[in-house]
């Protein structure tokens, strides 16, 4: 007779309580300490695999043989499963070896480390620029008291006005780059899709942001730049030239992740500095300390929530067989919580040493963007704390409705120096 599965609790991938609550740490602390590796069926999307403990989530993470990437790396809700109508391209996040390395050698010159840190001085003063910029517009609010939403104005606009400009962009498309990028991953949410349709919401943005990008490979196949979308139509692989399509998934996926990882870890990690007082004054006292800070912030806030992968053979995971076909999801923000492997996981410790965090994936399917998310985040925090160090909240904070990523929509803030 069949053992049974054990069941994970649904609230660790609802929606509405990521939108209302936050993350289920609580949960996902739970589930390490009684089921690790558990079942989860609601009726409304994909079952699969829940997978909340360090060690498995780098087990399944480093087995490619027996865990791949396609069909997808997210849970579909069923109505969505059945519905093949949706615009297509080559995502290097689906791909598998050897497939996956060919493509991300495309971009690694353009991302590796040298190249980001030529990069900083440009980034510090864009931080710069926009801290004058709300400084400015702060006085001018109907309040007079500095209240701004520090999404809006702060940090959605570093990282999308730096992958764009990597990209070659230009800077006053950037609005619709934005709207675009939050259908896509709030199609979910109802300010930003819909609770009911979020297929059409996010195969509308698709299909937006596939046109404009093909208008912009069309033109610079005519007349080349130093820009990544110059460089994707030069490259090369096993010796052929890529297709619009391959060029369109580079693109896509360059602007999507390319600022959404940045801009939640950003909010994330103000956050967390205003709810934790001491760690913060730490921080502005000494800037010495920002290196581990940020590294610790990343485990703290941890933007993706997870990685789905499917199983090409039966494989045990934590006492439980997970069949051929069946899919795992690989729960990051629990990860880099476990008692197991981070001492007092649950205390923001700006002095952690060592971190060795998930945040950004690991192995071969590590974020390219790595680097320049922590030079993004380790000026824009560098700056903020400089000008703005009494910045408090002014109201709630709102959440995505979203259980891929852990958004903050809008964020109240006074900028009191």
């Amino acid at each position: 007779m069949a053992t049974a599965r054990p069941l994970a609790d649904h609230a660790c991938f609802d929606p509405d309580r990521f939108a209302s609550h936050g993350y289920p740490h609580d949960i996902w602390a739970r589930m390490r300490r009684d089921t690790p590796v558990a079942w989860h069926d609601d009726g409304i999307r994909q079952p699969f695999w829940a997978i909340t403990r360090y060690g498995h989530v780098t087990d399944v993470g480093k087995d490619s043989d027996s865990f791949i990437n396609a069909p997808g790396v997210t849970i579909l809700r069923k109505d969505q499963m059945i519905a093949a109508d949706a615009p297509r391209v080559p995502l290097l996040l689906t791909m598998d070896p050897p497939e996956h390395h060919k493509s991300r050698m495309v971009l690694r010159e353009r991302f590796k480390p040298s190249v980001m840190r030529a990069l900083e001085e440009h980034i510090i003063a864009r931080c710069r620029e926009i801290a004058d910029e709300v400084a400015a517009a702060r006085v001018r609010t109907a309040e007079g008291d500095g209240r701004i939403d520090f999404v809006e104005a702060i940090a959605m606009r570093l990282p999308l006005d730096v992958i764009l400009e990597l990209l070659g962009v230009p800077g006053e498309d950037r609005d619709q780059m934005y709207l675009w990028s939050n259908a896509v991953i709030g199609s979910e949410d109802p300010e930003y899709g819909s609770v009911d349709l979020p297929r059409e919401a996010i195969v509308a943005a698709q299909q937006a942001m596939f046109a404009y990008f093909a208008r912009f490979i069309a033109a610079r196949r005519a007349s080349p730049r130093e820009d990544l979308v110059s460089l994707l139509v030069e490259a090369r692989i096993d010796g052929a030239p890529l297709n619009d399509r391959e060029i369109l998934g580079f693109c896509f996926l360059l602007a999507i992740a390319g600022n959404e990882t940045t801009r939640n870890a950003t909010s994330g990690a103000m956050l967390a500095l205003i709810e934790n007082p001491a760690a913060r004054a730490a921080l502005t006292a000494d800037p010495a300390l920002m290196p581990t800070a940020v590294e610790e912030l990343l485990r703290w806030v941890t933007p993706i929530v997870y990685m789905a992968r499917t199983a090409t053979r039966d494989v045990e995971i934590g006492g439980q067989t997970v069949r051929a076909g069946e899919k795992v999801v690989l729960f990051y923000p629990s990860a880099n919580r476990d008692e197991s492997v981070f001492e007092a996981p649950s205390t923001l410790d700006l002095a952690r040493r060592p971190n060795r965090h998930l945040t950004f994936g690991f192995g071969r399917h590590s974020c390219l963007g790595n680097d320049l998310a922590r030079i993004e985040l380790r000026a824009v925090l560098t700056e903020l704390l400089a000008r703005f160090p009494g910045m408090e909240l002014a109201g709630p904070v709102d959440r995505l409705r979203s259980n891929f990523v852990g958004g903050i929509k809008h964020m109240p803030v006074v900028l009191a120096p």
